[in-house]
């Protein structure tokens, strides 16, 4: 989450057309591997710290399922990104 809040590092990855961000992977992190963005309060004490994180991660979830909602063939320029 540090790293998808930081806006020095937004500005350098998801505005240099030049860097690619692999989008899969950090559904895969956020949602699978790192926690369940859709249910994290089960992870608290374990990969998040606080209520706050449980909070951030569970508005994150839901920004992240609505985007992907409205690209439902998965592709680059559905999400905005040139080809």
């Amino acid at each position: 989450m540090l790293a998808l809040a930081n806006p020095p590092w937004q500005q350098d990855v998801w505005l240099d057309p030049s860097a690619y961000e692999d989008l899969e992977h950090v559904f895969y992190t956020l949602f699978d591997d790192f926690c369940d963005a859709d249910e994290p309060e089960r992870y608290l004490g374990v990969s998040l710290r606080s209520e706050e994180e449980v909070a951030s991660m569970r508005d994150l979830g839901a920004a992240l399922n609505a985007a992907t909602a409205e690209a439902p063939n998965d592709t680059d320029a559905e999400y905005g990104f040139a080809s």
